[in-house]
């Protein structure tokens, strides 16, 4: 998977920003693509929405997606996700309005390519869209598990950073005395010490 930043402070101003109209929606997003596989499209961004956006349904995509909301708050079919809350929509559920009166900034995983189509997709076999609270839910000593779905990869919420994993992955901060972070880590890197909080675990393969 091509990797084009290995870590990512949001409120840096010399990110590459790039403007993105997610499709149906009123008005571009800003969009910083974090990496993409070659093979089958899937994908890892960090997404700005600006106060007002909003984007009508029905209509669905036939990838997965998974995201973690880093501020502000983003609605999805009546679902409000805010600061800190994690969540996943599986490939070809029907998603109703959604819209961001505030802004927001999230970080979002696609398991394919995000293709959008109109119209009424699969049931949600999860109404409360995968939300969960990942600044306060309750993490056992060996992480939480957030599995996202039949044949979709697990990601993982731990209440301290280990020193190190054993496979390459992805670290999200969602909070911090600087802010959230995202980092790309190889097999027996080490994590940074100083670097306190929560984390939010992925695989480094696509989703």
């Amino acid at each position: 998977m091509p990797l084009y930043l290995a870590a990512a402070d949001p409120a840096d101003p010399g990110l590459p920003w790039k403007p993105f109209t997610i499709p149906g929606s009123n008005e571009p997003v800003l969009l910083l693509r974090l990496e993409v596989d070659p093979v089958d499209g899937s994908s890892t961004s960090l997404v700005r929405f600006p106060p007002g956006w909003r984007r009508p349904g029905p209509g669905h995509y036939a990838c997965g997606e998974e995201f973690v909301v880093l501020g502000g708050e983003l609605t999805v079919s009546g679902v409000a996700y805010g600061r800190g809350d994690r969540g996943w929509i599986a490939p070809g559920a029907t998603r109703r309005a959604s819209a961001s009166p505030e802004g927001a900034l999230a970080l979002a995983w696609f398991s394919g390519v995000p293709a959008w189509t109109d119209g009424e997709g699969a049931a949600p076999a999860d109404p409360s869209g995968g939300r969960v609270p990942l600044l306060s839910v309750h993490v056992p000593e060996a992480g939480l598990p957030l599995r996202t779905g039949v044949g979709e990869r697990e990601a993982r919420l731990y209440e301290r950073a280990p020193a190190s994993f054993g496979t390459a992955v992805r670290v999200l901060w969602p909070e911090g005395a600087g802010g959230p972070r995202w980092a790309a880590f190889g097999p027996g890197e080490p994590l940074p010490a100083g670097r306190r909080g929560r984390i939010f675990v992925r695989s480094g393969c696509s989703i």
